[in-house]
């Protein structure tokens, strides 16, 4: 069986598992782990997993972020676009905060679209991240959300690798430990 297919077979697992919104965020919130190279198929199959998800009762709201650094680098007139471009340490230091700051806007336009009825009961589903790299990190994001206080289920499509709580975005980066619900191929 490919990756992809065992992936979404141990999805399927998690989602028929009820979700109790009485649960800490930390606890709600699913790593869809996979290896970065397998990105563009995990992308095309994110339709299966809405249809995973509905069937099992839960809405989905699916936020992709694909296109953020660019649509970030919009937001600046043309000469310091070019100026922060051409120094790759300032272009770190604007992104961490306004990247970030955008990205969170994404998350919070998402959970808000989301009927507060039917919030409990929907996991808002976020792929994309691999725009974030080299710019903000995953962290960043998660922490943006739990400020928001997200009712419902957090799932990451997350390009990278787990080890016990810890979890490397790309492989590449240092990880961070977070107490998130590992979905991976292994089950």
């Amino acid at each position: 069986m490919a990756r992809a297919d065992q992936l979404l077979a141990s999805y399927r697992r998690h989602v028929s598992l009820t979700p109790r919104a009485s649960l800490p965020l930390s606890q709600r919130v699913w790593f869809i782990v996979y290896p970065p190279e397998d990105e563009r198929r995990m992308v095309n199959r994110i339709p299966e997993f809405e249809i995973a998800t509905r069937e099992h009762g839960l809405d989905w709201h699916h936020l992709d972020l694909t296109g953020v650094f660019a649509d970030w680098m919009d937001t600046f007139d043309p000469d310091e676009r070019t100026d922060i471009l051409a120094a790759p340490r300032l272009t770190q230091k604007y992104a961490t905060k306004g990247l970030t700051a955008l990205v969170s806007n994404r998350v919070r336009t998402a959970m808000q679209s989301v009927p507060s009825e039917r919030a409990d009961g929907t996991v808002l589903a976020i792929s994309g991240l691999m725009d974030l790299y080299d710019f903000t990190q995953v962290s960043a994001v998660l922490e943006t959300v739990e400020n928001l206080r997200l009712r419902g289920i957090l799932a990451l499509f997350f390009p990278g690798e787990r080890e016990g709580n810890t979890y490397r975005f790309l492989g590449a980066r240092d990880g961070w430990n977070y107490l998130a619900t590992p979905i991976l191929t292994e089950g």
